[in-house]
């Protein structure tokens, strides 16, 4: 699958870990999930996100909602910023999304984009099966 091109708006995330802290992703999805009913305004059920920003040690694992009204105790939120991104589906078991972020990055290489801000999330739905060879989920990264 080839990269494209996206123009998303603004995505309100509310989560588990921090972008500026650091932490070990797969540490923060299973609270998330405990926890998850926590989080009001919820949008795009059944998705969930992972974020990170370059230069940044940290990882937040949590769901997009509507605004940014109360954040539970203990969780954090983030403002994935509008703009365009580059995306592909990553198929595979998740312990292979490197692969995924290199084709993502000589496709940025390879077309003349400058990296912005950096800022990269993964969507995660039902397709999403962990290890399986069958599993599927969005990846971006921040161009403009």
């Amino acid at each position: 699958m080839k990269p494209k091109v996206y123009e998303f708006q603004e995505k309100k995330v509310i989560g588990i870990g921090s972008i500026e802290n650091p932490i070990i992703p797969g540490d923060v999805w299973p609270i998330l999930f405990s926890r998850i009913q926590e989080i009001h305004g919820r949008k795009n059920s059944p998705e969930t996100l992972g974020v990170i920003k370059r230069n940044e040690p940290g990882y937040l694992a949590g769901i997009e909602v509507q605004k940014i009204i109360e954040i539970p105790e203990g969780m954090y939120s983030y403002v994935i910023p509008a703009g365009q991104y580059i995306g592909m589906t990553h198929k595979g078991p998740l312990s292979k999304i490197g692969e995924t972020f290199y084709t993502l990055i000589d496709w940025l290489a390879l077309n003349n984009y400058e990296q912005y801000d950096i800022v990269c999330f993964e969507v995660y739905d039902e397709r999403f099966k962990g290890e399986d060879p069958e599993s599927e989920f969005e990846s971006f990264i921040q161009i403009k």
